[in-house]
């Protein structure tokens, strides 16, 4: 009997930890997007993708139902130093980790407030997406208490509260009758934001960071994904937003903090993108090179590709995107991470030697086309006219006047796969500290004879005036 007890506790044991390596996934589909998402802050289902077929999981799908995809991965990165300059960085690509036998360096849950750490069997509590309508929503306050009404499972399951040593407050709600508790018999209901809401609850501590190979943090996400039906507005029917709360549960007080939130952008087809951003308006994207993409593969956009932004719509300490720097699909000095320093260097518009991005070319110092001088933007075109990318220096060479501009085109690159990281520090994560990001991922479509790119500014403006007027609850 104790043998039998033992082996079943010992499956027990090996299936939990084979489960905890794989994320809870679910995904927004209120509007034109449909997208996939992972309850470790990644949006990538691992299937065998080999180059000339296309992913059959279609990430970040665009129109939604049409098979064609903008996003192939996005993830978030966050390091910080702390009191003794130690470095601690959580960071997902792939999967893959540095010896490529898998990656994983967030896990679904919240972290106890004491020590920064989790139990199995909360972990398997909050291995979970919550996924919520608007229509659910009202319909719970209309008829919550009747006889035959049957309340959405993601209502009454709602992860409101920690138990024990866990925070008391995670996420939002409303508390119909002001007790403090969250109760649906009471009325109390989910606080969601948009038409269609997914909520979950993610952190770096619950095991070691086999991606980056990185310190732990002792860092707990709330993220909320939220869309809204918006037919008759064509940017916001085209925009998915995210707000994140990172919550320190450690007893470091992190410095020089930055969080990145990293893209492998395919616009349709993968090998015939460029990269870009907007300094003025906190943004980075990805566009076709050409004018038609691809050449009628099932993935590709043909004659009306579009172009995939990210918008920092309100960062830590108030700051916006501070940086965009892109990376190559290589081992290069300029290519992809693959230990700890190498994404904290990224992180603050850095290449892996350490050197920082300069102005021109493809940014790193010395070689082709870079002119200087150090600058926080790659390929801003003629976003920045007061040279906040360069701190206030003129880019040498008569750069970002008259027409001459720092773009892919401009710097002579063969439109290919393209990976960018759009930055946002350095800030303060004190010990017990919070701090909130919001970013919409918007997608451009071209009108008449222009191209997509060409919206992009139009695009951003109304979502950001949208974000900013309070409307996006």
């Amino acid at each position: 009997m104790r043998k039998s007890i033992l082996l079943c506790t010992m499956l027990c044991a090996m299936a939990m930890a084979s489960w905890a390596q794989i994320p809870p996934i679910s995904h927004i589909d209120a509007n034109n997007v449909r997208g996939i998402v992972l309850g470790n802050g990644t949006a990538y289902i691992r299937v065998d993708y080999h180059e000339n077929e296309p992913n059959p999981c279609p990430t970040w799908e665009v129109p939604a139902g049409s098979g064609k995809s903008t996003i192939f991965q996005k993830a978030l990165w966050f390091g910080g130093l702390d009191a003794s300059d130690s470095l601690h960085l959580a960071a997902m690509r792939y999967g893959q980790g540095s010896d490529l036998n898998g990656g994983l360096d967030y896990w679904a849950g919240p972290l106890k407030t004491t020590d920064a750490t989790l139990d199995q069997m909360t972990a398997l509590k909050y291995h979970h997406i919550w996924s919520l309508t608007r229509a659910e929503i009202e319909q719970f306050i209309a008829h919550h208490g009747e006889s035959g009404y049957v309340a959405p499972e993601d209502i009454l399951t709602w992860p409101a509260h920690g138990e024990g040593d866990y925070a008391h407050d995670l996420a939002p709600f409303v508390d119909v009758n002001n007790d403090g508790r969250y109760n649906p018999a009471d009325g109390d209901y989910p606080d969601i934001k948009g038409d269609h809401c997914l909520f979950f609850i993610f952190n770096d501590s619950y095991g070691e960071h086999t991606e980056s190979g990185g310190g732990k943090l002792g860092l707990e996400v709330h993220a909320m994904v939220y869309a809204f039906d918006a037919p008759n507005d064509e940017a916001l029917n085209n925009t998915v937003f995210t707000n994140y709360k990172f919550f320190n549960r450690s007893q470091n007080n992190y410095h020089n903090t930055y969080l990145g939130l990293w893209y492998d952008w395919d616009i349709g087809y993968a090998r015939n993108d460029y990269v870009g951003c907007d300094v003025r308006r906190n943004s980075c994207f990805a566009y076709n090179g050409y004018a038609i993409d691809g050449n009628g593969e099932p993935e590709a956009y043909g004659d009306n590709p579009p172009a995939q932004v990210t918008t920092v719509l309100a960062g830590p300490e108030g700051l916006g995107m501070t940086g965009f720097i892109y990376h190559n699909n290589d081992n290069s000095v300029i290519g992809d991470p693959k230990y700890a320093p190498d994404y904290y260097w990224e992180l603050q518009g850095c290449w892996k030697d350490g050197s920082h991005m300069q102005y021109g070319g493809n940014g790193y110092p010395g070689s082709w086309g870079t002119v200087g001088p150090e600058c926080n933007y790659m390929f801003p075109g003629d976003s920045d006219p007061d040279n906040i990318g360069t701190h206030g220096i003129a880019p040498n060479d008569g750069y970002n006047t008259d027409g001459k501009y720092w773009t892919e085109e401009e710097s002579g690159n063969m439109p290919d796969d393209r990976r960018g990281l759009a930055m946002v520090g350095p800030f303060s994560f004190p010990a017990g500290g919070m701090q909130e990001l919001d970013f919409a991922e918007i997608t451009v479509w071209k009108s008449g004879e222009g191209l997509a790119q060409d919206r992009i500014g139009e695009f951003v403006d109304h979502i950001t005036e949208f974000f900013n007027n309070g409307m996006s609850k």
